[in-house]
């Protein structure tokens, strides 16, 4: 009875492991707790891991996606620039425009495409109701 308590014990352990080392960012975190005691700040050592998939900052140049809604729904920006779609969704989804298919993007990963040509160009997600435009200067 012992040894199967000892099992599930363990087993629990390395499962809770597992499971947190592929759902949160555990090197960052560690970098942020390691800098938080070297400089002798232990408020900053108590700071948890963010999850994966959460985008930390906003990017000026870049839509997010969430429930298929792109915010912002429309960037102006100069020729030559690049824009990036971030999935906040917790499925794939697939920016199509009149000039560029993103292919499927996983739940917290993103798109990137480097506009050349000016004009206006709008987008949608899989043709569901969110929609967007870029403004090329």
């Amino acid at each position: 009875m012992r040894t199967l308590f000892k099992f599930i014990l363990l087993t629990a352990f390395i499962y809770g492991g597992w499971y947190i080392w592929k759902n949160y960012e555990i090197p960052a975190w560690y970098k942020t707790v390691k800098e938080a005691v070297d400089a002798k700040n232990t408020k900053g050592a108590l700071v948890w891991p963010k999850r994966k998939g959460e985008i930390q900052q906003k990017d000026p140049r870049g839509f997010y996606i969430k429930n298929c809604i792109f915010t912002p729904d429309n960037i102006t920006i100069a020729k030559g620039e690049k824009i990036t779609w971030y999935n906040q969704d917790s499925v794939d989804r697939q920016v199509i425009g009149d000039v560029f298919d993103s292919s499927l993007i996983n739940p917290g990963k993103s798109y990137s495409k480097i506009f050349y040509e000016t004009g206006t160009f709008d987008f949608s997600c899989e043709g569901e109701a969110g929609k967007g435009q870029i403004t090329v200067k």
